[in-house]
């Protein structure tokens, strides 16, 4: 998990992308345990997919 990624969202993602990506519970589950819908669940996996996905090409190159 991309952990700078993950502090730059709010409390409800991180605890969405908790629950998706850590605990591997569906998007239904998830939305239920959320209180939100679906479609919210899958907007927010899309943000997090982008973000990581940024961070990693955009992070320095590592000097040993």
């Amino acid at each position: 998990m991309n952990q700078q990624a993950y502090e730059k969202m709010g409390s409800f993602r991180q605890k969405v992308i908790r629950l998706v990506y850590v605990e591997k519970k569906s998007i239904y589950e998830t939305a239920i345990a959320c209180g939100c819908s679906a479609e919210k669940v899958k907007r927010v996996m899309k943000k997090w997919k982008a973000l990581s996905r940024h961070e990693v090409v955009t992070l320095p190159p590592t000097e040993e």
